[in-house]
């Protein structure tokens, strides 16, 4: 039986594509492992109230924010930069009526709409975090760029399945 050298081709790199995926996703998977240990050991170490439902603030949000560039590269961002390019980004004559109005957009500051966005999460659970806690945070964080790298690992596969499958027979 012989095949073209080109549907060889897109075979092979529809293969090498999916075992990327693979390697990304078994990394992942470790480091997102390695995060919930560690969370699980600093639980056991602090006292019992201290890492639990009620020790979170009631109004929390995402510290980091994923977007798309031009390229189609997913990159992850601080969400107060995004915050700062977007508010930038908005009309100057519409903030400046606003302003003569009395009147401010939602987020026309987000320094200090947002308290304390800035200082470590890790405060809010101990003045002094132990190293089980700072080791969840790093590896959970590890962990969200590992999850874009799977994410375009992902989107490699789909596109060499479809250029496997639109291969001429």
């Amino acid at each position: 039986m012989k095949t073209d050298p080109d549907v060889d081709n897109v075979l092979v790199e529809c293969v090498e594509s999916l075992q990327t995926y693979f390697d990304d996703h078994h990394v992942l998977c470790t480091k997102l492992k390695q995060g919930f240990l560690m969370l699980t050991r600093a639980r056991m170490r602090l006292p019992e109230h201290t890492l639990s439902e009620i020790s979170y603030h009631g109004e929390f949000e995402a510290s980091r924010v994923v977007t798309l560039d031009s390229e189609g590269n997913w990159r992850l961002h601080n969400a107060s930069e995004v915050e700062e390019l977007n508010v930038t980004k908005k009309s100057g004559d519409a903030t400046l009526h606003h302003r003569r109005a009395g009147t401010s957009y939602p987020d026309d500051d987000p320094v200090s709409s947002k308290t304390g966005l800035d200082a470590s999460t890790l405060l809010w659970f101990s003045s002094l975090p132990p190293s089980d806690l700072r080791q969840a945070q790093k590896q959970f964080s590890n962990g969200l760029q590992t999850l874009l790298l799977a994410a375009s690992s992902a989107q490699k596969v789909q596109k060499a399945v479809h250029d496997v499958m639109t291969a001429p027979r």
